[in-house]
């Protein structure tokens, strides 16, 4: 009999351990600012909105399995995202892509299907230009930069072999591909693994910064090794988020690395964006943390000072209310605590988070199985 309890418990550990490493392998980097000042933010499904007085509020309600992992804006304010969605019976990798007015008016661009058209992605140079990362099954057989023009037309960018060597158009080599942002000439950048990597506009691959120096005694799950999103800011410098290191890297456009954000205790960056001289940070728990229970936005100062200024795990707290925008977004006097008590329906609690859920599920698992021994002894 104890030889089957401990064969249960482990059983529900193990199954535990798989939840949480599933959700974990999914985060979600994007963020990005409009030309008023206004922030627009994914936790996987549900893409948020700070408004320009601080309001934080649901901008498009997620829809569940589909994950929203990156966003992109264009000159008119329209948010561009894209939907992944893994088919574990038919083994099928799915995407969708849409767009959001400032309005929130939706559109959706290319419907849930395994093979959308060649070159379709929210990565978008200033000229209108698409660049899509082909294929995106997971194979691990190549990896291609593909470019698609305003008129549709559609042309191998950069890359081929999957690996990693830099050189010129398909001499070139990437793994997986996370990010991409642009800078002065439309030059690319992107996240690859634990890289940073440039693409000129002639199709030259070269590496700028590779990570060296991952946190090794955390044994960080393979994902958590890589780097996730970047930005370049109107000085042609690179933000990257080096997760497993709980920083926020700059390198220069001279090519200087620094670490721009050292995150607090428990905090790691995922996703960056600029506006101006501010920068802005999409934080989320590393994996060794103890609860797991949505982003957080930081906001760095031209002075250097960093605020933050919306906390998903404070959603409890009514996400409509712009008087919660304190540095811990809680509510401190009278007014803002029945403000808060008289939550609109729009809030969210903290164990709608999955990795909340998963957390109880373990907790009482293991709880249960424990008084049984507890009694068997007995």
């Amino acid at each position: 009999m104890r030889k089957i309890i401990r064969t249960a418990i482990l059983f529900f550990s193990l199954f535990f351990i798989g939840l949480m490493t599933d959700v974990l392998s999914h985060p979600a980097w994007g963020i990005v600012v409009d030309a008023n000042g206004q922030i627009y933010f994914s936790d996987l499904e549900t893409i948020y909105k700070i408004d320009s007085q601080g309001k934080l509020s649901i901008f498009r309600a997620g829809v569940s399995g589909r994950h929203v992992h990156d966003l992109s804006i264009d000159a008119g304010g329209n948010i561009y995202g894209w939907e992944n969605v893994y088919e574990p019976q038919t083994e099928k990798h799915l995407r969708a892509f849409w767009k959001m007015s400032p309005k929130g008016e939706y559109t959706e661009i290319v419907s849930l299907t395994e093979n959308p058209p060649l070159g379709t992605s929210i990565w978008r140079d200033s000229d209108g230009n698409t660049y899509s990362v082909e294929p995106w099954n997971n194979e691990k057989k190549e990896t291609k930069i593909i470019k698609r023009t305003t008129d549709g037309k559609t042309s191998v960018f950069a890359g081929g072999k999957y690996g990693y060597l830099d050189g010129q158009k398909e001499k070139a080599e990437f793994n997986v591909i996370t990010d991409m942002a642009f800078g002065k000439d439309n030059t690319i950048y992107l996240t690859n693994d634990d890289k940073v990597r440039k693409i000129d506009r002639f199709g030259m691959v070269t590496t700028i910064y590779r990570n060296e120096t991952t946190n090794q005694k955390q044994n960080n799950p393979e994902p958590f090794s890589r780097l996730y999103g970047l930005d370049v800011d109107k000085e042609n410098n690179v933000l990257a988020a080096d997760f497993a290191n709980n920083r926020l890297l700059k390198i220069s456009s001279d090519g200087e690395i620094s670490t721009f954000l050292k995150s607090e205790k428990d905090w790691s960056p995922i996703g960056v964006a600029t506006f101006g001289d501010e920068v802005y940070v999409l934080e989320v728990r590393p994996y060794t943390a103890s609860i797991h229970t949505g982003n957080r936005v930081l906001k760095i100062s031209s002075t250097g000072k960093s605020t933050v200024i919306a906390n998903l795990e404070n959603r409890n707290k009514s996400v409509e209310n712009p008087k919660l925008n304190s540095v811990n977004f809680l509510p401190q006097t009278k007014e803002e605590k029945n403000l808060v008590a008289n939550a609109n329906i729009n809030s969210v609690k903290a164990t709608d988070s999955p990795l909340a859920f998963y957390g109880i599920v373990g907790a009482v698992s293991v709880a249960f199985f424990a008084l049984i021994v507890l009694f068997r002894k007995k």
